[in-house]
């Protein structure tokens, strides 16, 4: 017999005789809703195969309070907005994945002081009346682009629906912090500047977030 009908009949052997693995990859999209650390979110996922899929995630929640530091009065809110691209890796094909990838994270705290009369600002050591200051501004904001990783269960490929859960970190960076104040009296600008660079000091251990979640999906 030629040798030139062994290596396709062969090679067609094989593929007849190919474990499941080297199936037709499971092809499927989901939705996933959920909520956390992150807010309210709600993916958009596509399975590869039985062992991997891409989601596209959005997730969005804001809280505000009002809070008296100091004898002044604040006004706080925490903006939590951030939009995923995340990976997914079942090692067995089950319920257990590793997950990872990027987020665009758009997370920030924004505080403004309003002074009743009478009461004064210390800022970098040195006293400022209410009327000098004026309204004071701070905020605080982190790197666009964080990086994500993490371990999750659920949102398995081929599954209908069923519940998951996230535990993983963001790291956003060190936050950068601003402060503005309405006044303009001499000396108020340095000693604000003075105090935003120690506030970045303070705060500069807190380059990540943790990533706690809870949710249901539907594939289809």
């Amino acid at each position: 017999m030629s040798n030139r009908f062994l290596v396709p009949g062969t090679f067609t052997a094989l593929l007849l005789c190919a474990p499941s693995s080297f199936a037709a990859p499971v092809d499927d999209w989901g939705i996933n809703l959920k909520a956390g650390s992150l807010g309210a979110g709600v993916e958009l996922s596509k399975s590869l195969n039985d062992n991997f899929s891409v989601n596209l995630s959005f997730n969005a929640y804001n809280v505000k309070n009002t809070d008296n530091i100091n004898g002044i009065d604040y006004d706080i809110k925490f903006d939590l907005e951030s939009v995923g691209l995340l990976a997914n890796y079942h090692p067995s094909g089950g319920v257990f994945r590793f997950t990872g990838g990027l987020m665009y994270d758009n997370n920030e705290l924004k505080m403004l002081g309003k002074p009743t009369a009478g009461t004064t600002y210390t800022i970098n050591g040195t006293n400022y009346t209410a009327t000098q200051v004026g309204a004071l501004d701070g905020k605080l904001t982190f790197n666009k682009a964080a990086p994500y990783f993490g371990i999750g269960w659920g949102n398995r490929p081929g599954e209908k629906w069923g519940f998951s859960a996230d535990l993983g970190v963001l790291y956003q960076g060190s936050p950068d912090v601003s402060l503005t104040a309405s006044g303009s009296v001499p000396g108020l600008a340095a000693d604000l500047e003075e105090e935003r660079q120690k506030a970045e000091r303070d705060l500069s251990h807190y380059r990540w977030y943790p990533v706690l979640s809870l949710g249901v999906y539907f594939r289809f």
